[in-house]
């Protein structure tokens, strides 16, 4: 299957999946954040989730054996990106029975995971790609400390990616997504290896009318966390615009070479 060490580690039945009849998982991806697995752990509720998967992307200090100590699943993707490392923890979580799964972000779990509990309604329903958003709250964003440079980004790209996927989101940009098991069987290979794979994903979405919806979440922009630097946030801003323009052509051209087919 392409990963090694698995070890499930299983927690009493999640509330949310005896509602749902579902099984719910949350993987956190994990790079270089040793000295933030503490906060990363207390930060997750984990009576609501049936597992607790890492996904360790080629982390060069302790943080692989600190999880394990811990008896947390750990995969490893090999150093190749966040795109490649979610890719890595789904594949691994839908073939272990999983029917939902929350990603997770192991510099201290910065988009809050307590948010899982709003998605009850959206995953009894079967939505496909459940988003958070920090925008559905007007002005929320912004008194948590989101620096405002990135909140007007966000919101710019946001407003056009609205207009071009015809779909009202209020957040496209986000850290906080629940993939449905309808994502098991895509062709990972056709997707980025880097941060883009997180707006390809809900491009591709929409594109193949999945049910996609969105709930409140917060973001710490306080405590320690990584940050997607501002060059590295262009280049994403700029190619995010690539997929843009393979979605026109796949949804109105019918142009079926791309990600969405």
């Amino acid at each position: 299957m392409g990963y090694s060490h698995l070890y499930l580690k299983s927690y009493s039945t999640s509330t949310l999946a005896v509602m749902n009849n579902k099984k719910i998982y949350a993987v956190i991806l994990s790079h270089n954040c040793e000295h933030m697995i503490d906060r990363t752990i207390s930060r997750i509720p984990h009576s609501s989730f049936d597992k607790v998967i890492v996904s360790d992307d080629g982390s060069m200090d302790n943080s692989v054996s600190k999880y394990r100590s811990l008896g947390y699943t750990v995969v490893n993707s090999n150093n190749k990106g966040y795109g490649a490392n979610i890719k890595n923890a789904l594949l691994v979580a839908f073939d272990d029975g999983a029917d939902y799964v929350l990603e997770i972000h192991g510099d201290g779990a910065q988009f809050d995971p307590k948010a899982i509990s709003k998605a009850s309604s959206l995953i009894e329903n079967d939505t496909d790609l459940i988003l958070g958003s920090r925008f559905i709250e007007k002005g929320r964003a912004l008194k948590l400390g989101m620096p405002l440079p990135r909140y007007i980004a966000n919101r710019a790209l946001s407003f056009i990616d609205r207009i071009i996927l015809n779909k009202n989101l209020s957040e496209f940009h986000t850290g906080f997504r629940v993939y449905s098991r309808k994502f098991k069987d895509i062709n990972q290979s056709k997707f980025s290896n880097d941060y883009l794979f997180s707006f390809q994903i809900i491009a591709y979405a929409i594109a193949n009318d999945y049910k996609v919806d969105e709930i409140p979440v917060e973001c710490d922009y306080n405590s320690e966390h990584t940050s997607h630097g501002y060059l590295g946030a262009s280049k994403y801003a700029i190619t995010h615009f690539f997929v843009l323009f393979w979605y026109i052509l796949f949804k109105y051209l019918r142009v079926r070479r791309s990600i969405f087919k």
